[in-house]
C-alpha cells in the first residue's frame, strides 16, 4: 500500500523546507509527532495538515501559462472506442 496523502504532503513540505526538523519547528509540533504522521502511524490534526498544504502551495511554482490566444485542448467525455455504438 502506498503512502497516505498526509504522509506525502508532509514529506513534500519537509523537502521544500530543507529538513524534517525545520518543518517540525514551522508547524510547532514535536518531532516525534511529525515522524508518526510521516510513517502513517497517525493522522495529523486538520489545522496542521492545512498549514502544510498552504506552505506547499505558496512554495510551488505556478503552472506554466499557455499562449492566451490558443484555446484549451478539447476534453472528450465519451468512453473510449466507437462512440456510435454507445446507447443512451
Amino acid at each position: 500500500m502506498g503512502s497516505s496523502v498526509y504522509s506525502r504532503a508532509l514529506q513534500k513540505a519537509a523537502e521544500l523546507m530543507g529538513s524534517y526538523q525545520k518543518l517540525s519547528r514551522y508547524l510547532q509540533v514535536p518531532a516525534a509527532d511529525l515522524q508518526r504522521w510521516i510513517d502513517d502511524k497517525a493522522i495529523p490534526p486538520v489545522a496542521v495538515f492545512l498549514k502544510v498544504i498552504d506552505f506547499i502551495l505558496d512554495e510551488s511554482p505556478p503552472p506554466a501559462e499557455s499562449d492566451a490566444g490558443e484555446p484549451p485542448a478539447p476534453r472528450d467525455a465519451a468512453p473510449s472506442g466507437d462512440a456510435s455504438s454507445t446507447r443512451y
